[in-house]
């Protein structure tokens, strides 16, 4: 998925699912963020959660993808890819992990499954 709006409209719906992280990756740091639920758009920024409380700002630029993933032994996740294919942010589902039986939520699972599986790579999108 390519399209500013259409990466909006799926970030904006994943936070709406409750019990995220937004982890964000550089060579030299991670950092991850529980619990943001709101989108706001700015003209180059995408601010996920609230300013003034904790929050991630994100640069949507042109050429940017937004992937599905659901890997063995991981929470499913949508991962933000900046134009040279770097991972710049993933939004991972807290619950989703099959591995990790105390917390799984095979309901959970499917329906952000069914949502957000037409972005898998592969997927014809």
């Amino acid at each position: 998925m390519t399209g500013r709006e259409q990466i909006l409209a799926a970030l904006e719906a994943a936070l709406a699912y409750g019990d995220t992280s937004v982890i964000v990756r550089s060579s030299g740091a991670i950092a991850e963020v529980h619990g943001l639920l709101t989108l706001r758009q700015g003209t180059e920024w995408v601010t996920l959660g609230e300013e003034g409380q904790t929050h991630v700002h994100l640069k949507i630029e042109e050429g940017s993808k937004l992937l599905y993933r659901q890997q063995d032994e991981a929470n499913a996740a949508l991962e933000f890819i900046g134009a040279d294919g770097d991972l710049l942010c993933r939004v991972t589902f807290r619950g989703t992990n099959q591995a990790k039986a105390e917390h799984y939520s095979p309901e959970r699972a499917a329906k952000i499954r069914e949502r957000f599986s037409g972005l898998a790579e592969g997927a014809g999108i």
